[in-house]
């Protein structure tokens, strides 16, 4: 007959609960007590059932990941650091790509919740603060992640954008452009909000008029920003420098000059963000701000994890450092 955990729990004379915080090594459990119980397990054989373990805690140990786009590769770092620490600390993950479509957002939360999963790391679209709120009534654990939406009801773990759009056109006015574009992200994200606001700032305290032909929005894809750039180019006083919201949009604008034979940086400066492994291999290199996007799946997960183990917690958000990263582009 199957040894079960309610076997464990009898021969060592303490609860399921305590056998439980064993099996997942969690603390508060007494190191003679802990020592018995993993006596117990290796002498009457025991293989836990993850399930059946879920159900005694209540907890299945899965966590859910909720991103935008798995193609931009600025997420697949975030989802690799997200599965490393969650296995490093017990957990597994389950991810979800939403293709940047608040129905398909709506549809993984709600799947996410009916499987009983414990808890979510989320990239929202803005348009979906009722579904966090119905999540936040129910006390359940979230942690957004890169974006948040407005009502900012849960930590977020991120970089400042406007600081860090603010840097990268600081520099290229401090290079000598004064002309400078901005190729924005999807406006229906704050991410892409920050950045346009990071770029306007930075004109407007260096006395450098904003020009609307030079502010384009995109969806942050390479195919927006070749056409957004196409268009710059045919403006009567085209810019001398492009802020590219990411660096995926910044291979689009490469790829309009290229095709225009105009060379970078000698007759458009280029600049990007994220740091994608892309930006060193685009020629010439791109200049532009790195994200900690490793570090920010760690701390998305760790912070997630004390909200699950710890409902009271109180969770302040991560705000993360960019770094300006000078190339060949500008």
């Amino acid at each position: 007959m199957k040894v079960t955990i309610k076997d464990i729990a009898k021969k060592a004379d303490v609860s399921v609960t305590t056998v439980s915080r064993v099996l997942n090594n969690k603390p508060d459990v007494g190191d003679d007590t802990r020592a018995r119980i993993l006596r117990l397990i290796e002498d009457m054989n025991y293989n836990p059932n993850s399930v059946a373990r879920g159900l005694v805690m209540q907890k299945t140990h899965t966590i859910g990941l909720i991103i935008p786009d798995i193609s931009n590769p600025f997420f697949p770092q975030i989802v690799r650091a997200v599965e490393d620490k969650a296995q490093q600390l017990g957990y597994s993950v389950i991810l979800f790509n939403t293709d940047n479509h608040l129905e398909r957002e709506r549809k993984a939360v709600e799947l996410f919740k009916s499987k009983q999963i414990d808890g979510l790391i989320v990239s929202l679209s803005l348009g979906n603060e009722e579904i966090l709120k119905n999540l936040k009534a129910s006390n359940y654990p979230v942690v957004q992640i890169d974006r948040s939406v407005l009502d900012h009801i849960y930590p977020l773990v991120s970089i400042d954008n406007i600081k860090s759009a603010y840097q990268m056109v600081e520099y290229l006015i401090k290079k000598g452009h004064k002309k400078i574009a901005h190729l924005s992200g999807d406006l229906n994200t704050t991410t892409a909000r920050d950045r346009l606001s990071g770029y306007k700032k930075a004109l407007k305290d260096y006395k450098i008029e904003i020009k609307k032909d030079y502010i384009i929005e995109g969806d942050y894809t390479q195919d927006s920003a070749y056409k957004a750039t196409q268009n710059l180019l045919g403006l009567k006083s085209p810019p001398t420098a492009v802020f590219a919201a990411n660096d995926l949009s910044a291979a689009g604008v490469y790829k309009a000059l290229f095709e225009a034979d105009l060379k970078i940086p000698a007759d458009m400066a280029v600049a990007g963000h994220d740091d994608i492994n892309l930006a060193s291999l685009l020629k010439p290199e791109l200049t532009t701000m790195r994200q900690p996007k490793y570090e920010m799946g760690e701390r998305a997960v760790s912070v997630l994890l004390k909200m699950i183990d710890d409902e009271d917690a109180e969770i302040e958000d991560q705000i993360l450092n960019t770094d300006l990263i000078i190339r060949e582009s500008v």
